[in-house]
């Protein structure tokens, strides 16, 4: 029988060489730069809040409580016999029934007219899928980081529900957050029936 012989297989580590090096190096920054990315994103969602106006105030609300926002144009709201003012009635939104809310009129001020920049704004899935908050109209994305945090004590408080801070912006512009999770959980709010 012939003898074989034995192969013996070089055990140095393979990381060794500049190329892989380099190439583990730029594998790492770009993780690196993964998670920051993501970080800021995050970051960046939590300070972040959609515009809208509600009659004359102004209001800041959560991305993650927010849903669908619907242009009420041409969409008919049914009313609801037997229901508050403030519960306009329901909208057929693609065969979903969604309760219309004016929370104007939830705080006792002058309900809002249904108007051309009037919109619906449906809540998250998670809050109260099958309810929506009319607007008067849509200003687009605010960061609360670039505004002034000031107190809620002005004798023009519209007394809403959720409230849970007011901010000034740099052109003056007073905006109160309103926290949809707060809102849901009133009892004035869940109580539509008169």
């Amino acid at each position: 029988m012939p003898h074989t012989k034995d192969f013996v297989i070089d055990a140095a580590p393979v990381c060794d060489s500049p190329g892989l090096q380099e190439r583990e190096g730029l594998e790492q920054f770009q993780a690196s730069l993964i998670t920051r990315m993501a970080a800021s994103d995050n970051e960046s969602m939590r300070s972040r809040r959609l515009a809208v106006a509600m009659g004359e105030q102004h209001y800041l609300i959560p991305l993650a409580q927010a849903g669908e926002i619907v242009p009420l144009a041409g969409l008919p709201v049914t009313p609801v016999p037997a229901t508050q003012a403030w519960f306009l009635g329901l909208l057929n939104i693609r065969g979903s029934l969604i309760g219309l809310a004016d929370l104007m009129g939830l705080a006792e001020a002058a309900l809002q007219e249904i108007g051309r920049g009037s919109h619906a704004l449906l809540l998250a899935d998670g809050l109260a899928p099958h309810c929506a908050l009319l607007l008067s109209r849509v200003l687009g994305l605010r960061d609360i980081t670039e505004m002034t945090r000031i107190s809620k004590n002005f004798e023009t408080e519209i007394a809403l529900p959720g409230i849970n801070g007011r901010y000034k912006d740099n052109s003056g512009q007073q905006w109160d957050e309103l926290d949809l999770s707060q809102l849901i959980q009133d009892s004035r709010f869940l109580q539509i029936g008169r």
